[in-house]
């Protein structure tokens, strides 16, 4: 949606007293500033009535594995994309069948396997949820009859239906919120969703995909009215216990949506403004040229998963999807997770000679890429050294992009540590390396480039 869009829906809502309370930062259930959200491919339609397979249930739980390790175990939510009949936005509005293409040999059907794969993923600190779709409509779905003959497509000020894309070489339709409601089709499709893979409640967690609000000039109806109802589904979702996360930004949603796929339509006075517990995102479109992409490194960007997952279609015999994975990790949601938790004062400076303050004597620099706290440098261009906040225990990651390091001078939080063990972080999990005395709270180790690093105290003083 465009911005001029969004903040003319956000104005009439104000006014007409239809934006509702803001759902605050504690009402949501997860806090998605402290979460990695992903996508995962599993399938496309193949356009012959079957699917070409990315990942089946069962190799998707190997790729949540590994990221568990590479990522250090932090929280995740995965939005398995393409799950449902031949894939990725087939027969839509209707999302009520796994796709048997992903089932497992050993289960009876697909759906069984796909909550095998929910209830597995939570052993690597993993929540598994589903990315659908209630905006787009496509004629060869089962609820297309229904759904012309109750009048709920938009429609163009001709009276055609509206079409708003092309995918799997089939036209996409512009479903009318209002009449669907209106129908008690979303509250239909919602329940069936549910009653289908009661697991969802438990992760407490969907995403809305293309979740756009769009005039109909064929039923007399604005984008603002659109809007209204498009808050009455986000009102039925939360109150069946899921928090509801979306594509893009919707400013008329701060509050009630926490966490958008791409963040591009933020500015630097949104930054300031909403704290990442109330609003956050994955990344920034590279796509969207009109965007500030600056703010991704002055307050962090995390990271989107489905650009480097591997593939079944696509031979990876040296996993090289690891690497790139642990790129997007440590040199993008480190920083993320770091300052999210920190409170965000102001900015000084213009363009790329900004700098971005925060709690706790933090600051982040874009004419040199640092990120400093007080006169520690937890960053230095593609050189980070960030504390591991959601682990329990006392811990540092370190990782450097291209250049190797013969040394490291660890934070004054750690003056009291003696000896530090050295663990390199693998797909498989953390590998021993070398138990190291500090010297004046400096490690000597060799640490090898594009090699991500974990320290732990061995011995305190």
């Amino acid at each position: 949606m465009n911005t001029k869009m969004s903040k003319k829906i956000f104005l009439f809502l104000i006014l007409t007293g239809l934006l509702t309370t803001v759902r605050a930062q504690n009402i949501f259930n997860h806090d998605y500033s402290q979460t990695l959200v992903m996508k995962l491919d599993l399938a496309i339609p193949n356009g012959e009535g079957g699917s070409k397979v990315i990942n089946t249930f069962e190799s998707a739980l190997e790729v949540i594995k590994i990221a568990d390790h590479l990522s250090l175990g932090i929280p995740k939510i995965i939005y398995l994309v393409g799950w449902q009949y031949n894939g990725h936005d087939d027969k839509y509005p209707a999302f009520f069948e796994v796709n048997k293409h992903l089932k497992r040999p050993q289960d009876a059907n697909a759906r069984e396997s796909l909550l095998w794969l929910m209830k597995e993923a939570k052993k690597y600190h993993t929540i598994v949820s589903l990315h659908i779709n209630m905006t787009d409509a496509y004629d060869d779905s089962p609820l297309w009859n229904e759904y012309v003959e109750k009048d709920m497509i938009s429609k163009t000020s001709s009276g055609k239906l509206m079409v708003i894309g092309r995918y799997n070489n089939r036209k996409a339709y512009q479903i009318n919120y209002r009449n669907e409601w209106k129908n008690g089709y979303a509250q239909m499709r919602i329940d069936r969703l549910l009653e289908l893979l009661p697991p969802l409640k438990e992760g407490g967690s969907i995403h809305l995909d293309a979740w756009i609000v769009r005039e109909s000039k064929g039923h007399y109806e604005s984008a603002m009215t659109e809007a209204k109802y498009q808050k009455k589904i986000l009102k039925y979702w939360n109150d069946k216990g899921l928090d509801v996360t979306s594509e893009w930004v919707m400013d008329y949603m701060v509050g009630e949506v926490p966490f958008a796929w791409h963040f591009n339509h933020m500015t630097q006075s949104d930054y300031l403004k909403i704290p990442a517990k109330i609003y956050t995102g994955s990344g920034l479109n590279p796509d969207v040229k009109k965007t500030d992409f600056a703010l991704g490194f002055l307050f962090g960007k995390s990271m989107y998963g489905e650009t480097v997952f591997p593939s079944l279609l696509k031979e990876d015999k040296n996993n090289e999807w690891i690497k790139k994975f642990n790129k997007d990790f440590y040199l993008n949601v480190l920083q993320y997770n770091f300052l999210n938790r920190l409170k965000r004062l102001k900015v000084d400076g213009k363009g790329n000679s900004r700098t971005a303050y925060f709690s706790k004597d933090v600051k982040v620099s874009l004419k040199d890429s640092t990120v400093t706290r007080g006169d520690f440098t937890l960053r230095k261009k593609d050189v980070v050294i960030f504390p591991v906040q959601w682990n329990a225990e006392k811990t540092l990651a370190v990782y450097s992009q291209k250049q190797s390091l013969k040394s490291i001078q660890l934070p004054p939080c750690w003056k009291d540590v003696k000896t530090v063990s050295v663990f390199e972080v693998t797909g498989n999990g953390n590998k021993l390396l070398k138990n190291i005395n500090l010297k004046e709270n400096r490690i000597v180790f060799k640490f090898q480039p594009a090699t991500p690093y974990l320290l732990k105290p061995k011995i305190y003083k």
